[in-house]
């Protein structure tokens, strides 16, 4: 990854203006697609206990489905530039490299209460919580597991995501409106997509907006994608952790 000394913001850019039917096709085949083919393996496997295939079977849809969307849909019909965003090849100003894991882990704290609070005030409970942590250590702590999954959650989900939700979406949105809609748009779309819980919703929206700003401001897509991994593989080397060390914390 090259790191470079300065970058200019989103806003100084002059691209084109891109087409409803872009967005129409991102939606429907990368959000659409992969909630369609989720709820159908759901409804074949017909099971309510997590496995790790079948934790390597959602992240692998999440691929196919959100970083496919942004890279055939997007980069490989002209509609997303990926040297524009700073993606290929990778770029990132030195000082965002550390800003973008020095917010992330900064946030943490805010996102944990924020989440619990709507989640308490929405009347529902912290029990909601559990089918997310079904899906990080399904099968209890192993190293396999732990491997695999901060692989798989920690680093491919975070990438695959942000090149849908900041780099076709976002994109989408910044090259049609100005920021402030491009940032809430796009913001929504990807808490709505973590629609487990209200608290993951509204845990995920405080994310999903620090992204976009760190986005715009670096103006290439490793800064947010250096965020959301450190968020993501923070939480799964917690939870594994919590799981070897003190297990009574996380009984199912």
């Amino acid at each position: 990854m090259e790191i470079v000394q300065s970058s200019p913001t989103l806003a100084d850019s002059k691209p084109r203006i891109p087409s409803w039917l872009d967005l129409i096709l991102y939606l429907v085949v990368g959000f659409g697609g992969f909630f369609a083919v989720s709820a159908l393996v759901g409804a074949l496997v017909k099971t309510d206990q997590i496995t790790l295939p079948l934790s390597l079977l959602a992240y692998a849809l999440n691929i196919i489905f959100f970083a496919g969307t942004a890279l055939i849909l997007g980069a490989a019909r002209g509609k997303l530039n990926l040297r524009d965003i700073g993606f290929y090849p990778p770029r990132i100003d030195a000082k965002w490299f550390f800003f973008a894991i020095a917010i992330s882990l900064a946030l943490l704290p805010l996102r944990g209460i924020i989440g619990v609070v709507v989640q308490l005030l929405a009347g529902g409970t912290l029990n909601g919580l559990q089918g997310r942590m079904d899906v990080i250590a399904p099968d209890g702590f192993t190293w396999l597991g732990f491997v695999i999954t901060l692989i798989g959650a920690g680093i491919l989900v975070p990438i695959s995501e942000e090149l849908f939700f900041r780099g076709a979406i976002f994109m989408w949105f910044r090259q049609r409106y100005n920021f402030p809609v491009a940032m809430l748009a796009s913001s929504f779309l990807f808490a709505f997509g973590h629609f487990d819980t209200i608290g993951v919703v509204a845990s995920s929206l405080v994310l999903a907006l620090a992204n976009a700003y760190v986005l715009e401001k670096s103006k290439t897509l490793w800064a947010p994608i250096l965020m959301h991994i450190t968020t993501n593989s923070f939480a799964v080397v917690m939870i594994y952790a919590a799981l070897a060390f003190y297990p009574q914390a996380l009984q199912r």
